[in-house]
This record gives C-alpha cells, structure tokens and sequence, in this order.
C-alpha cells in the first residue's frame, strides 16, 4: 500500500464543503471470507474534526484549509484520504486479531515514533488531541506487530543494536571533498595535476563548477551515508582515505574526483532512528504484499457521500476516490469552493478514548 503523506496531501488541498455529515450510520463496511466490521460514521468524523482543528497542521500544509467553506465541511479529499487509512488499518487489525498478536512496548514505541514522521513533526502530533494521539499510536503499533510476524523481525532494543553493529558503514560519515568538472578529458586533466603535485584545494578553487564547495577549496563536510546521489555515495564509501577516485567518478552532474580526508563513526545513540528506519524498510515487502493479497479478498463498501473504493489507476492499489463536488447553474471557477453544507452534525468529542476506528 502506498502510504498517505498527510502533509504533502494537505499542502494542495483547497477549501471545498464535502464529505462531513453523510445520513448513512457507517462511513464504510469491510467484509471478509467470515465476518465483518464496520467504520462507523460518527467516529470517522470525530477524526475528521481533529485534523481540520490542528492549527499546527494546517501551518505545515502551507496555511490551506482543511476545512470547508459550509458548516461543518471538511474537504472532500481530506475525507477520503483519511478514510483509505482507515479502511486499511481495518485490514491490518483483522490480520492481528486472527493471528492472536499482542501489542509490545516496542510496537508502542515504534508506533509513536512513526507518527511525528506520518504529520512531519513533532509539533503537527503533539498539537492533536490526547485520545487522537493515543488511537493513531495504537493503528501504528498493530502495523508494526503484523510486519514483525510477517517479516520475522521485531523493532526491539536488541535488534536495533544488533542492525547497527552489522551495517557500521552506513552509519559512518565520510569527511569528503571533491572537485567537479564536466567532462572526463577535463577530469583527466585534473587528476593528473593533483598526481604532479598541485594543491587539492587550490586547483578545485580554479576548475570545480561546483562553485560552493569549489569555494571552500572543494571541501563538503562530514556526511552520512545516502546524503549524495547513490554514484557518489558508494564511491566516497569505498575509496581509501586520503587517495583519489581514480578514474573520476561520474554522476548526473558531471565528473568528480572525490578524496575522503577522515571517517567518523555515528554513535549507535545517534544512529537508533536511522537504524530503526532501515530496519523498518526491511519489513516493508511482506507487509506489501500481505496488504495486496487482503485487499483484493476482502469486500469494501464506501457510503457515497465520501466517494467509491477503487483503484485510481491501472496498477494502483485501490482507495477511497471522492466525488465530483457539484457545481450549481451559475458561472464559477474550478477553484470555487462548494458551500452547501451535508445533512448531519459532527459529534461531541467525549473525554474517554475509544477503541481505536482502523
């Protein structure tokens, strides 16, 4: 499944009157080979109204409205965003409760961590309110528990420390500097002056088109592995200290002698979100595949008023695709908002958390 990039999503989104207070009981219904659950509406949109009220997330979408212009709207694709999260955390919790899995303190860790990185920072989730948090913590958590049972690798402590130890040169940094020109013949033609003798940083001064670091006599500072483009990157990994990339390394942008000063190991406390993310990837292509195959089995049904379950495009994995705002008889703009509001009030937002909605 691809995941829902909340900000990027939010950063386009205009304000449009839809898709908030819909008359059916349930939001959508997920049907499996036994059994099956319903979202209901009225939570749904009590989710709904916690992320059009996060001011700190409408600042981070580029100050766009999260709401619409008629009472009690929200805009249409916010709502089916959201509600294709949801109908796949419904999926995901099927396949937890089936295989009798428990949630483990580091689910619940991983899980928190992953939600300042689902909003882009901690300011955007803090600013949710607590049950909000809480429930979103526990989806992520579900997730990760059935990508531990899936994959066969858990996000603990130990495993952490143990992804670190075997990929020690991922967490390094490369204290690098180079000169860039765009031809090999000119390449060559540096790298033989370096050979006679001549100055790094002086000749980068004189020929790397790279004007900023050529500058600072060709100097980049310490890096991480993946800050580069990959040819770089697993050149300046590889090359011995204090010897020349010879032949020049070649990258989109031209041609590069790379010379690597100094390596500097990252602390594994330094490097535990690093870790953690790499590890994480690693879970990602059985948990994929898992979601393909439940997905297809399962039987999804959408009210209307949110738009239809389906696949955007050939290829794609489906989702909630919202309606067409209808434009009333009179001349208006694509960008125009619609202001009708929908039938229905959000409800109250009670003081206990819920079971967790997907």
């Amino acid at each position: 499944m691809r995941r829902l990039s909340f900000v990027g999503l939010l950063a386009v989104l205009v304000a449009a009157g839809a898709a908030c207070g819909s008359a059916s009981p349930t939001a959508a219904t997920v049907k499996f080979k036994k059994g099956s659950v319903e979202i209901e509406r009225s939570e749904f949109e009590r989710e709904l109204k916690a992320l059009s009220d996060n001011k700190q997330l409408q600042a981070a979408s580029g100050g766009n409205g999260l709401a619409g212009e008629g009472k009690m709207t929200v805009d249409p694709r916010l709502a089916a965003g959201w509600l294709t999260a949801v109908i796949y955390d419904k999926l995901i919790t099927h396949e937890f409760e089936q295989r009798k899995l428990k949630i483990t303190p580091a689910d619940t860790e991983a899980g928190r961590s992953q939600l300042e990185t689902q909003f882009g920072s901690p300011e955007v989730a803090t600013a949710f309110p607590k049950w909000f948090q809480d429930r979103l913590v526990a989806r992520n958590a579900r997730a990760v528990a059935v990508r531990t049972a899936l994959s066969g690798v858990a996000l603990t402590e130990e495993s952490l420390r143990k992804y670190y130890a075997d990929h020690k040169a991922d967490f390094s940094q490369n204290c690098l500097s180079h000169i860039l020109v765009r031809t090999k013949e000119e390449a060559d033609g540096v790298l033989g002056r370096l050979k006679g003798g001549e100055d790094f940083a002086a000749v980068a001064r004189q020929t790397s088109t790279d004007k900023g670091s050529g500058a600072k006599g060709g100097d980049l500072g310490c890096n991480p592995k993946g800050v580069f483009v990959p040819e770089f990157d697993q050149a300046a990994s590889e090359l011995p200290l204090n010897q020349l990339s010879d032949p020049p390394v070649q990258t989109q942008y031209g041609f590069h002698i790379i010379l690597v000063k100094e390596r500097k190991e990252t602390p594994f406390e330094e490097a535990r979100e690093q870790a953690r993310a790499a590890l994480n990837a690693e879970t990602q292509g059985a948990f994929r595949q898992f979601l393909q195959t439940a997905v297809t089995e399962a039987k999804v049904t959408v009210d209307e008023r949110y738009g239809k379950f389906e696949p955007p495009a050939t290829g794609q994995a489906p989702e909630v695709v919202p309606p067409v705002v209808p434009r009333p008889k009179t001349e208006r703009t694509d960008n125009t908002p619609t202001t009708e509001p929908l039938p229905g009030e959000l409800p109250d937002s009670p003081d206990n958390p819920t079971q967790p909605v997907g």
